[in-house]
């Protein structure tokens, strides 16, 4: 090849670079396309608001309290007939803990007896007790990370009861006699230094017994709230009772509670309808009514009671709470509203595919006040994830031969 024709063809291979360089250029000059990147994008339409609760409540009183401490036989939530005792009250706090020990090391005692029986340990084999182990070591662990104290010890019990049996089994050890007389030997201390008690705690009424006191109880008639005005009803919220003297201690009439709390006006409910919750004191969700829907006059805000008939040990031991009422939950593509165009009856977009302009569907699944939400899914048809959407109409000979031009413009 001679010096002439490569000349030549240097210079016909600039002249096709200067012009690819120039019509791209051109392109983004004149591409004046306003577009916007579609993304994923959910809608949660919980309403959140900070209420209190109430509760049919009547405070049960001891009038001897400065001379004893009290010792509770109940645990909150269970049921108490009428005139029972609910707690023993004794002359000082070691009398609590000796008969707490006492209960604990009778406990021992019995599961230590029942390990070692020839009818227990005749029967199992070691890898089924490990396993039983095992998954009792489980169970606590996730307890202790989900902070549900009160079960880890009735778990942690069987675990033991379980090791027991496994050290029987296995021959690590021949029996617990020795254990067990040391057991005997504390018991018969501790059984020595209790006294009797110096008074008890009745129930007045029959209900459901709950420890805590904190003054609320007797700032509103529970049969009452309906019929309460709005003012009346707010003022609940920022009152700061006083507990009363020797209080001990209340009864629940039932399992019903109600929850007051104020929120923006909304339309998604109605009286009488039936809703979800979650507090933040549980993770629980609960079913609730709406009782009553009161506007509060020269505001976006209304007064809400709910009541539901479930409870637990949230609810019991809660007055003031966060809470969510919980509603539906959308997860699309988000779309402007601006950017729908139709293609006779079908709902879709324009697209920008490199520098091609192609129309596609799109399948509503929300709407908001000025965008949609177009289902996610892989099928090209459809508006994807990154598609870069138009936001303005486009002329037939603009469009790629895959779409069509029948723009009707926005919804």
């Amino acid at each position: 090849m001679n010096s002439i024709t490569v000349k030549v063809m240097g210079v016909a291979l600039s002249v096709f670079i200067l012009i690819m360089v120039g019509s791209q250029i051109a392109f983004m000059i004149n591409d004046s396309h306003n577009t916007e990147e579609a993304v994923l994008y959910t809608v949660n339409e919980n309403i959140s608001f900070k209420g209190m609760f109430l509760r049919d409540e009547r405070i049960i009183k001891y009038n001897n309290t400065t001379d004893g401490v009290v010792n509770y036989l109940y645990n909150d939530g269970l049921k108490v007939s009428e005139s029972s005792d609910i707690a023993k009250v004794y002359s000082n706090e070691d009398q609590i803990y000796y008969r707490n020990r006492l209960s604990r090391l009778k406990k021992v005692l019995s599961d230590l007896r029942r390990a070692q029986r020839p009818g227990t340990t005749n029967y199992v084999q070691a890898e089924a007790l490990r396993s039983n182990i095992e998954n009792s070591y489980l169970s606590v662990t996730n307890m202790i990370q989900k902070k549900d104290y009160s079960s880890i010890l009735s778990e942690s019990d069987d675990m033991l009861y379980t090791m027991n049996i496994y050290n029987i089994v296995t021959g690590r050890v021949d029996n617990f006699k020795p254990t067990l007389k040391q057991l005997k030997s504390e018991i018969k201390e501790f059984k020595a230094q209790i006294e009797a008690p110096i008074g008890s705690v009745k129930s007045s009424s029959a209900g459901y017994f709950v420890k805590s006191v904190d003054g609320y109880e007797a700032s509103v008639s529970y049969d009452d709230i309906e019929n309460m005005s709005t003012d009346e009803l707010k003022k609940l919220l920022d009152i700061e009772p006083e507990i009363p003297e020797n209080a001990v201690g209340k009864l629940l009439k039932s399992y019903e509670w109600k929850f007051l709390g104020i929120i923006e006006n909304t339309n998604k409910f109605l009286i009488n309808d039936g809703l979800s919750i979650r507090f933040n004191s549980s993770n629980k969700v609960y079913d609730v009514t709406v009782d009553s829907i009161k506007p509060i006059d020269g505001t976006d805000t209304s007064v809400i009671i709910l009541s539901c008939n479930e409870i637990d040990e949230a609810v019991l031991n809660s007055r003031f709470d966060n809470a969510e009422l919980i509603f539906d939950e959308y997860t699309g593509i988000k779309l402007p509203r601006e950017a729908i165009r139709f293609q006779g009856n079908q709902k879709g977009a324009y697209v920008m595919q490199g520098q091609d302009i192609t129309f596609k569907k799109v399948d509503v699944i929300y709407e908001g006040d000025d965008y949609v939400l177009s289902r996610n899914t892989s099928d090209d048809n459809y508006l994807l994830l990154y598609d870069k959407i138009l936001l303005e109409g486009v002329s037939a000979d603009e469009v790629s031969s895959s779409g069509t031009s029948n723009d009707s413009g926005t919804d």
